[in-house]
């Protein structure tokens, strides 16, 4: 995301989300020993799924 142009919005997320997404963050920053933004964190749960979209199409 360094050398990517960003959009900045601020957005609501259900708890239940906002909480599996800080897991993700966690557990990605603990298997890749990095410490993540929270939209560090999304953009990363947004490539893998349109990765896994792409390969279903």
């Amino acid at each position: 995301m360094q050398n990517q142009k960003c959009v900045f919005r601020n957005f609501a997320l259900p708890m239940a989300t906002f909480d599996h997404l800080k897991q993700f963050q966690r557990q990605y920053g603990q298997q890749h020993h990095i410490k993540l933004t929270n939209s560090q964190a999304l953009a990363i749960v947004l490539a893998q799924h349109k990765v896994q979209n792409e390969v279903a199409a």
